[in-house]
């Protein structure tokens, strides 16, 4: 089956970057299309869903957390921390800039009980269903 990529900006990216390197060149980072960043993941016990999120070297306070319904916002920045006048790459993949992930969760969430604690460059966020996902036992008359 032959790609269509053409449709989908993140394919054709990763089809380009996948061409420089099979030719020996190292692209330059894309800022709006630099993958699926951060690595997550997302873990359920039945009442809350926890959210994991691999950030290393970002301040907690350039980092954004909203939820609304079923759908948990991430934005954030990493700052460069060396300036670029000072030296030369020889190989780059750690990106800098703004990022911003949406994931869409199974259910809803109970926003107001939501909270996040952030050490040593992992983020984790709980999120609790809210209520009225929650399973409620019916009785039988």
């Amino acid at each position: 089956m032959p790609y269509r990529w053409w449709g989908d900006p993140m394919t054709m990216f990763n089809e380009m970057r996948r061409m420089q390197q099979s030719l020996g060149r190292e692209p330059e980072p894309q800022h709006e299309y630099a993958g699926v960043y951060p690595a997550i993941n997302i873990y359920d016990d039945g009442e809350v869903f926890m959210i994991r999120a691999e950030l290393p070297g970002i301040d907690k306070s350039k980092l954004d957390i909203t939820t609304k319904g079923n759908r948990l916002s991430l934005r954030g920045e990493r700052t460069r921390t060396t300036p670029e006048t000072e030296v030369a790459y020889h190989r780059r993949e750690r990106d800098m800039g703004v990022f911003h992930r949406v994931i869409t969760l199974p259910e809803q969430v109970d926003s107001s009980k939501t909270s996040a604690s952030y050490k040593n460059g992992v983020l984790e966020i709980y999120c609790p269903r809210s209520e009225a996902a929650k399973a409620h036992r019916v009785e039988i008359s």
